[in-house]
């Protein structure tokens, strides 16, 4: 049976605003289909004329729910002057512009269309903080968010699988944070389109931890060591016509959607197996064989990302895992592998569905004014489960080499989904249940510091297999929460209408019931993002 081949893809165009926030104060007042608007700006100049694109692809997540734009590809294609084009809107959460892209490139590489415009667009400030928590938890599975699960505190788990992995203590962990903040923001200041463009001295770190201006938020996070809430919008032209930058690589996977089924914190399988489709698509066996070459622009919205993500991408060895980021030589300016000159999604910002587009527009302006062969993109879409590896090159540079195609092996496993069956009312449908501690993590109030709520992982047998169990409890009972540690024995019952953990109440956010979802108060959402 003959092979499929598929045809080269390159980069025609690339375009993007700058990162912030488009209200009229930080930048200029834009509306959703404004910013939208000025990605025309890309046929300026471009070798592919406006009327030769014949499909536009849009990444953005849920646009509905941050901006309540609907039908928004084929508007886009109306404002932009080329209806007639098919168009579709791609919502992977926050690798949705990486995701747009991919699906760019399909079209091109199989023969489909030789022009495709595609777009990563996002609007975050048409809504308010707490708004935009809400909208976010939304790719959280529902039975977790049920028990008051985030994104900031997905991060959190990971900070704090980190630190246990590498025995760091509270002070260790904020040293290293403070660091990572600098480095990010020092090169977020020389970056114009960065939406926090300035620097972040570890003293003023300190000073910040201080006057609670940098407060805890989910423990182990700070206000410094996740990224701002952005506006943004990128665009590319990918077409089938010979350019000096070609699409090497393109890779994708995901991961279960649940996090207390996943077997670890400490990497992300979802990253390594979207990477290792990438390189075997552009035939690269070892990316460290592009040592000096290669910029790496990462998905590092908390300060727990970066590190794990250059050891999942194959960048560095694990024995850098801790200071990989903070030495020079290794992925500062001129080191072996430059990561995220620009600022990172900490210092540039990070406009969730304009992200992965922004990324691949970054490392096309660095190949062609900064000398680099390559540039590596990686987003991170979801609860770190839909994740996306795009490598661009220098079509010269990709003909140099061996670049035949292979077809990647031995992938880490994945966890398990709890069977259907398998919930917390049936655990306890037999009375009370001895569980272990595996992990949990606090969040704090955004202003006085308190604790709010305890996220727990815990893991319970039920007919006779292991399952992990989330809860969440009121930060009143923070002192109890604190002092278990992993193995540790959890005690679960009903009595009455609550479950009881070690007994103490467990705090729910809504309820399931035939009718849908019930909130279980007003003022659930209000508490759990800091609102009220």
């Amino acid at each position: 049976m003959e092979q499929f081949q598929p045809r080269k893809v390159y980069v025609a165009a690339s375009w993007m605003l700058p990162v912030g926030r488009y209200t009229g104060k930080d930048k200029e007042q834009l509306s959703f289909l404004e910013l939208a608007e000025r990605a025309g700006e890309i046929f300026s100049g471009s070798p592919v004329r406006r009327q030769e694109i014949e499909s536009v692809v849009v990444g953005s997540q849920n646009p509905f729910g941050f901006s309540g734009v609907d039908n928004i590809a084929a508007k886009i294609a109306g404002r932009l002057g080329i209806s007639g084009t098919s168009s579709v809107l791609l919502d992977t959460a926050s690798s949705s512009g990486a995701t747009a892209f991919e699906d760019a490139y399909l079209k091109v590489a199989s023969g489909a269309c030789d022009h495709v415009l595609a777009i990563g667009i996002q609007k975050m400030s048409d809504v308010d903080t707490a708004d935009a928590t809400r909208i976010v938890a939304g790719v959280i599975d529902r039975d977790e968010a049920e028990f008051g699960l985030s994104m900031p505190a997905c991060g959190a788990l990971v900070a704090g699988s980190l630190m246990r992995r590498l025995r760091l203590s509270n002070e260790e962990w904020t040293a290293f944070s403070a660091s990572l903040t600098q480095r990010a923001q020092r090169f977020a200041a020389k970056n114009p389109d960065a939406h926090l463009n300035h620097e972040v001295p570890v003293a003023t770190y300190y000073r910040q931890i201080v006057s609670r201006k940098n407060y805890r938020y989910w423990w182990p996070l700070r206000y410094h060591d996740f990224c701002p809430m952005s506006d943004g919008a990128a665009a590319v032209i990918l077409t089938s016509k010979p350019q000096d930058i070609l699409v090497a690589g393109v890779g994708s996977a995901t991961d279960i959607p649940t996090i207390a089924d996943r077997h670890y914190f400490h990497s992300f399988p979802a990253t390594v197996n979207a990477a290792a489709r990438a390189y075997g698509m552009a035939g690269i066996r070892e990316i460290r064989s592009l040592a000096g070459r290669l910029h790496v622009n990462m998905h590092d919205p908390f300060n727990g990302f970066g590190p794990i993500n250059l050891v999942d991408l194959g960048v560095l060895h694990p024995c850098h895992l801790l200071d990989g980021l903070l030495r020079d030589d290794l992925t500062g300016d001129n080191g072996a592998f430059p990561t995220n000159l620009t600022g990172g999604l900490k210092g540039r910002g990070h406009p969730l569905g304009a992200t992965g587009m922004i990324q691949v527009v970054e490392n096309h302006r660095l190949i062609r004014e900064r000398g680099f062969k390559a540039g590596l993109s990686h987003s991170i879409g979801g609860p770190i489960n839909n994740n996306v590896v795009i490598l661009l090159e220098e079509a010269g540079h990709y003909q140099s080499r061996n670049h035949e195609r292979y077809k990647p092996w031995g992938l880490p496993p994945l966890g398990t989904i709890k069977p259907k069956e398998v919930t917390v009312e049936a655990l306890l449908a037999s009375g009370p249940v001895d569980s272990s501690y595996v992990t949990g993590t606090t969040q704090f109030h955004h202003r006085d510091g308190s604790p709010q709520l305890s996220i727990l992982i815990v893991a319970c047998k039920v007919a006779g297999a292991q399952y992990r169990f989330l809860f969440g409890v009121s930060g009143e009972y923070f002192d109890v929460m604190r002092g278990l540690s992993q193995g540790d024995r959890v005690h679960i019952e009903r009595q009455g209408g609550e479950i009881l953990i070690n007994r103490v109440p467990v705090q729910r956010f809504y309820e399931k019931t035939i009718q849908g979802i019930m909130e279980k108060t007003g003022a659930g959402w209000k508490k759990l993002t800091g609102k009220g």
